[in-house]
């Protein structure tokens, strides 16, 4: 079932950044302001990316989890949530008309890293917490 989840996740990513690019695209003619805003904000969540990768490839999960505490696990999910959102942003916003900000190149891009943030959180979940959230190192359920 979770490999049915995650061959669905590059579809839907395609699609929901599809209309994440119209939205972002319509909102920043609108309100202009708002570029600077989303652009610092997508390059600490892509930083966040990156810095969390570095911290997997070297601690792993669990030793992770155990450096950073339990607020990383939090920063887990808001990169996983707004990762693709930001590459969009970072590409996009500062100029539009330029190759790489077009839809061809952006919405491909943002499915791939979809697919490395899905099988990631699934990864960092089992790792942390086991398969069904009751036999990993920081599951609830011995503690009840």
């Amino acid at each position: 079932m979770e490999l049915f989840g995650i061959a669905l996740s590059v579809p839907a990513a395609f699609v929901v950044s599809l209309v994440y690019r119209f939205l972002l695209l319509t909102a920043s003619k609108r309100w202009p302001r708002i570029k600077p805003v989303f652009i610092f904000s997508s390059l600490v969540i892509l930083a966040g990316i990156v810095a969390e990768w570095g911290f997997l490839a070297w601690r792993g999960a669990v030793g992770t989890r155990v450096l950073i505490g339990p607020v990383y696990y939090v920063g887990h999910l808001l990169i996983f949530f707004l990762g693709c959102p930001a590459l969009i942003n970072v590409l996009v916003l500062p100029r539009p008309s330029r190759w790489y900000a077009r839809w061809w190149f952006t919405l491909p891009l943002c499915a791939a890293l979809a697919l490395v943030l899905v099988v990631q959180q699934y990864v960092v979940s089992e790792a942390l917490y086991g398969i069904d959230g009751a036999d990993g190192p920081f599951s609830q359920a011995d503690r009840i």
